[in-house]
């Protein structure tokens, strides 16, 4: 998939951010946001993943 790199870049940024705020749920003992952000973040690596791969 012939992806823009801007699209890539903000996948990549909301990656990171899902990351940093499922660490500061689990800080906080908060186990459900924690687990949903975690899912967001898995969400957008596959995104990321699709994005990316080559010879399609």
């Amino acid at each position: 998939m012939n992806a823009p790199a801007w699209r890539i870049g903000l996948v990549a940024v909301l990656m990171v951010l899902w990351g940093l705020l499922a660490l500061r749920f689990v800080q906080r003992g908060e186990s459900v946001m924690a687990g949903m952000c975690l899912l967001l973040l898995v969400a957008n690596a596959v995104t990321l993943w699709r994005l990316t791969r080559h010879g399609r």
